[in-house]
């Protein structure tokens, strides 16, 4: 197929190179022509789209990304949820398995218990009898219908087949139109040797997890933790150190976490992760960079000073996704090791008295022994529900913790009753909460933004029934461009920190427009480019993002979304070469 795009602002992202006029010929998924397209090259084209003057790009690169699961199935307009959001805002390359919670490896007999963990988090992957429903362009079949279980969105979801990242790369060909990449999760590692088990590794269990990420390292991007989640919070960082190390002998790669704090002991935690780092061989991201609790943004310098020796140091690159809140499971309010064990001995340890008293202490007084999030969001009335798994719940949703004392009658939010009303509402649901955390200013979030080190995320979580997810899961790259618009930054530098920076950083090719490049490309009004939605309507589109190519294919026409007849979003992958 052949189509030619003119009267275009041409910005091919290399970061050097100013924008310029022209026309773009694309023949099938490659880039043929660029910047000049003669009468002969244009001859028989299949489609002509005037760009009027819009600007033609690489397609973003959304570098931490929780759609692998339940992203997986078909929304309202005929392709996967997780492919629809990021195609809305300009993105068509997803990095999942962050936060060290990839849905691999995994062993057969934990299949069950470790997707209700992720479920908050990443959704349940569909049975593939709905996954296919109601299309009338159907890709392909998959071969693998599992037995199914009902879902906590009313959808059926199949089993996990799979136990390896390799096994899990074959069963998610054909499910994604937007292409994605996997970092190999901490917390997986970690759960494959020790379970959840709340106690330091030993040297014969960090060997045995340093193997397990060798066996892994190929078939991912990097490693990824999350030190407030289960079980990586339980970890030190000599047991960090041993598995970057690790995956370094295998490939380069870089250390990609969730600090152990983001508050009040966030620069102790920025030194541990870039030691780790350092000291492991690898290169460092520094993920959905924030500064949490007002009692904290002083301590702005001081990140911003460690995170420019980690690029001296470690060659280093930052994301963040532009709002002054985050959004994440409700569990990490909560000291980690009333965590610790199955999901069912953490609901009982909320539902013991004695606990629970020793639960509210901690909540209300300690900062410094874990992220305490209710402490940096300055109490219940900043924490914001945005799901729950229970459907009698649903009234809560886009609420506050606060409110949810209130309805139990305790006006008093630092009181205990007020906090034990708060445990009464997760048991209630299971523990499958999710929050938004409200911790955070508009100084900090644009002294981070002009970083020119920093691209950009939307941290999405799958939103399912009822939900009322974070408005960075559709609007995160639509407000980078308007904050760039806004405070001046160049052109060339946004779109090159959204689309080949982070590209390069992890070792896959460069998106950089050229003839013979991959024809994945964003078609957006600079003047005009804007997220529409907020906290209380998380799912409006955005405006601005006119056109939308993944390898070739037009899937987004000014917002019109374009089923594709086969699912082709490919796998990204890195070479295996060795340690450094």
């Amino acid at each position: 197929m052949k189509q030619l795009i003119t009267n275009a602002v041409i910005v091919n992202g290399d970061g050097v190179s100013e924008p310029f006029a022209g026309d773009v010929l694309i023949v099938d998924d490659v880039i043929s022509r660029l910047g000049s397209v003669s009468k002969s090259d244009a001859e028989g084209v299949d489609r002509r789209i005037d760009a009027g003057g819009r600007v033609i790009a690489p397609s973003f690169v959304d570098t931490h990304n929780h759609g692998a699961l339940g992203g997986t199935k078909i929304g309202d307009h005929g392709i996967p949820r997780t492919c629809e959001l990021a195609i809305r805002g300009g993105v068509t390359k997803r990095i999942c398995g962050v936060d060290g919670l990839s849905p691999i490896p995994v062993h057969p007999q934990d299949r069950d218990a470790y997707a209700e963990v992720l479920a908050p988090l990443d959704g349940r992957i569909p049975l593939d009898a709905n996954w296919l429903s109601n299309r009338e362009n159907k890709p392909r079949a998959p071969a693998d219908a599992q037995a199914s279980n009902p879902s906590a969105d009313g959808a059926e979801t199949m089993e996990w087949p799979w136990s390896t990242t390799a096994e899990f790369l074959k069963w998610h060909k054909g499910r994604s139109i937007t292409d994605m990449g996997l970092h190999l999760g901490h917390s997986s590692v970690r759960r494959m040797v020790m379970g959840n088990l709340n106690q330091t590794a030993n040297n014969a269990q960090l060997r045995e997890m340093a193997a397990v990420v060798r066996a892994e390292a190929p078939f991912t991007l990097g490693l990824s933790t999350g030190l407030v989640y289960n079980p990586a919070v339980y970890s030190d960082k000599r047991e960090i150190t041993t598995l970057i190390r690790a995956f370094n002998t295998v490939k380069p790669a870089a250390l990609y976490p969730h600090l152990r704090s983001e508050s009040y002991e966030i620069l102790e935690s920025l030194d541990e992760v870039i030691t780790a780092a350092v000291d492991g061989g690898g290169t460092y991201c520094n993920e959905h960079t924030k500064i949490a609790g007002e009692h904290n943004w002083d301590k702005f310098n001081d990140v911003e000073t460690m995170l420019d020796d980690a690029i001296d140091n470690a060659s280093a690159i930052e994301n963040m996704y532009p709002w002054p809140a985050g959004s994440t499971t409700g569990d990490v309010i909560f000291p980690p090791e009333i965590r610790a064990g199955t999901r069912e001995q953490f609901l009982a340890r909320l539902a013991t008295p004695s606990i629970r008293n020793a639960i509210y202490r901690r909540m209300r007084h300690d900062t410094k022994n874990w992220d305490n999030f209710v402490a940096f969001c300055s109490g219940l009335e900043g924490i914001q529900i945005s799901g729950v798994g229970n459907n009698d719940q649903e009234n809560f949703v886009g609420k506050r913790l606060a409110d949810v004392a209130r309805a139990a009658g305790h006006d008093d939010l630092n009181s205990q009753a007020a906090f034990e009303a708060v445990f009464d509402f997760f048991i209630a649901n299971k523990g499958d909460v999710n929050i938004i955390s409200h911790y955070g200013n508009d100084v900090i979030v644009e002294r981070f933004f002009r970083r020119p080190t920093m691209s950009v995320c939307t941290d999405g979580l799958v939103p399912g029934k009822g939900q009322k997810p974070h408005p960075r899961s559709l609007g995160a790259f639509p407000k980078a461009l308007r904050l760039a618009r806004q405070l001046e930054i160049p052109l060339k530098e946004i779109v090159y920190r959204l689309s080949v920076m982070p590209a390069v950083f992890m070792g896959l090719p460069s998106p950089a427009l050229q003839v013979g490049a991959d024809a994945s490309l964003v078609m957006f009004d600079f003047d005009t480019v804007r997220e529409l939605n907020d906290f209380d309507n998380p799912l409006i589109p955005p405006t601005g993002i006119d056109g939308v190519w993944v390898h070739g294919d037009l899937i987004n026409d000014h917002g019109t979304i374009k089923i594709p007849s086969e699912f082709n979003g490919r796998h990204l992958l890195t070479p295996v070469t060795g340690p450094k």
